[in-house]
């Protein structure tokens, strides 16, 4: 996938200093929360694999494809929004 991919995907860039990380130079990646305790990661491959990849620490997996990034993004936004018509159905009573 693309790093403009994960732009279109409204993952937020984060910008990483040598005076940040102390590794000898800046870098970025970019990351997206899917829910409050839920957060993945875009991190590029390099230049001689030529792409970037999303990937979560906990539950371990990596995802190299747009399209199944596109549906675990969904899968969320359906538990959120399941999540708020449940609780304004209890507020309504």
């Amino acid at each position: 996938m693309t790093e403009q991919e994960l732009i279109d995907l409204e993952f937020e860039k984060i910008t990483v200093t040598n005076e940040e990380s102390q590794n000898g130079y800046d870098y970025c990646y970019y990351s997206k929360t899917l829910l409050p305790e839920f957060t993945i990661n875009g991190i590029t491959l390099g230049k001689t694999l030529n792409g970037w990849i999303v990937y979560s620490n906990d539950p371990d997996f990596t995802i190299k494809n747009v399209k199944t990034l596109k549906e675990l993004i969904d899968v969320f936004s359906k538990i959120k929004n399941a999540g708020r018509e449940t609780s304004v159905s209890k507020e309504n009573g």
